[in-house]
C-alpha cells in the first residue's frame, strides 16, 4: 500500500516531463493485483487482520480514483476489494462482538469513499445495513443500525428517507429492549443524539417533532430506571448523558448563528 502513492508521484513527474526519464517497473494496478492475491491468501489464517487490509485498499482505491482525473479509472477495483470485505464478514466472522465491530469498521471506510457509482454505492451500503440488523443482541443492532445511517448522508449520498429508515427502526429495537430491562435506558438518550446529529446538519426527513418527542421519552424512561432499584444506578448515569446533551442543544438555542437559534428555537428542553 506504501508503494502506491509512490509509484503515482513518479508518474505524474514523468507526465510533467513530457514521457522523458525513468518509467515506473511496477503500475499501480499491479501493485493492486498483488495486494488482491495477498489478502485473499491472508483470509482464512487471519480474517479480522484480512477485513481491515480490504478495507484499507478500497480506500487507497478511492484516493488514486480522486487524484487520477479519470472517471471509473479505479472504481471497479473499489468496488472489488469492498465486496471482498463483505465476503469475509460474512463467511469468516462468526462471533457476535467481532460482527459488531467490523459493521462499525465497514460503516467508517464506505461513508468516506465517494468513487462508486449509485448503484454499486446503495449495494455495499444496503448489505452492511442488513448484516447490522440481523446481530442477535438487540442493544448492539440498536447501535450498529444507528450507525448504518451514516451511509445515507455522507460525502457520496445524501438520502434523508434511509437515515430515517435506519434511526426509526432504531426506535422500535430500543423500545423494546427497554421494556424488557430498563438498565439498557441509555439506549433513549443514544438515539436522540442520532436524532439531534442528523437535525442539526439538516436532514430534511429528520424534523424537530422527532428531536422534542425523544427528549420527552428520556426523561419518562430514565424517571421510571432511577425509582428501580434493579435500574438506579443505569437511570443515573442515562441522566448525566441525557443533561449533556441538553446543555449541546441549550447552547445551539442560543447560538449568536440567527439560523442555527431559529432552527432549534421551538424545542422544549425541560422535564414535562
Amino acid at each position: 500500500m506504501g508503494l502506491i502513492p509512490r509509484i503515482r508521484e513518479c508518474e505524474r513527474k514523468r507526465q510533467e516531463e513530457g514521457g522523458e526519464g525513468p518509467g515506473v517497473a511496477v503500475t499501480v494496478k499491479k501493485v493492486f493485483q498483488f495486494m488482491h492475491k495477498t489478502n485473499t491468501a491472508l483470509v482464512q489464517s487471519s480474517p479480522d487482520a484480512a477485513l481491515v487490509l480490504w478495507l484499507a485498499a478500497a480506500s487507497i482505491a478511492d484516493q488514486c480514483e480522486r487524484g487520477s482525473g479519470s472517471q471509473g479509472a479505479f472504481e471497479q477495483i473499489c468496488y472489488e476489494f469492498l465486496t471482498q470485505a463483505l465476503i469475509v464478514f460474512e463467511d469468516e466472522l462468526t462471533d457476535s462482538a467481532k460482527q459488531y465491530s467490523g459493521i462499525f469498521k465497514l460503516v467508517g471506510s464506505l461513508s468516506q469513499i465517494t468513487c462508486l457509482e449509485a448503484e454499486n454505492f446503495d449495494n455495499i451500503g444496503t448489505k452492511i445495513t442488513q448484516h447490522a440488523a440481523r446481530l442477535l443482541k438487540k442493544p448492539l443492532q440498536c447501535r450498529a443500525v444507528a450507525a448504518c445511517s451514516h451511509l445515507f448522508w455522507c460525502d457520496a449520498r445524501r438520502d434523508g428517507k434511509r437515515v430515517l429508515e435506519c434511526l426509526q427502526k432504531c426506535l422500535k429495537v430500543a423500545d423494546n429492549v427497554v421494556t424488557s430491562d430498563s438498565k439498557q435506558v441509555g439506549l433513549w438518550v443514544e438515539m436522540l443524539d442520532k436524532y439531534c446529529y442528523y437535525y442539526e446538519r439538516e436532514c430534511e426527513d429528520v424534523t424537530v417533532k422527532f428531536v422534542q418527542s425523544l427528549i420527552n421519552l428520556c426523561f419518562e424512561h430514565i424517571s421510571f430506571a432511577e425509582n428501580d432499584a434493579q435500574s438506579a444506578s443505569e437511570g443515573r448515569q442515562a441522566k448525566a448523558h441525557l443533561m449533556a446533551s441538553l446543555a449541546y442543544l441549550r447552547g445551539l438555542k442560543g447560538s449568536s448563528k440567527p439560523e442555527v437559534a431559529e432552527r432549534f428555537a421551538e424545542l422544549s428542553l425541560d422535564a414535562p
